[in-house]
């Protein structure tokens, strides 16, 4: 995807948002996302985790495509991208809402 499709949208970038209300994650593998509710599920997110991800909303904004931003997941650790997975979703739903819902 070109750099405009990505401009930011509460955090997100927007083009992200705009695969996600059509049922499309790009950013996450499906491991990842089961991976991410269950632990959100068990409450495993820690408070290092909510730190690394702010940070890692941050560094992602500033990247210019996809295949960065999945560059850059790789190299987080687990809790971090679970949080950001959770979050990610959270984003969605809220963006969803007076919608027909997508089941992800």
């Amino acid at each position: 995807m070109k750099g405009q499709a990505f401009s930011a949208h509460g955090g997100l970038p927007a083009g992200l948002l705009t695969l996600g209300r059509l049922g499309h994650h790009p950013l996450f593998d499906a491991a990842a996302i089961r991976r991410a509710f269950a632990r959100v599920d068990d409450g495993l997110i820690e408070q290092r985790a909510l730190l690394g991800a702010h940070q890692a909303m941050r560094a992602l904004a500033g990247l210019p495509g996809l295949a960065e931003m999945r560059h850059y997941l790789r190299a987080l650790p687990e809790p971090t991208v679970d949080l950001l997975v959770y979050l990610y979703f959270r984003k969605l739903d809220q963006s969803l809402d007076g919608e027909d819902r997508i089941l992800h």
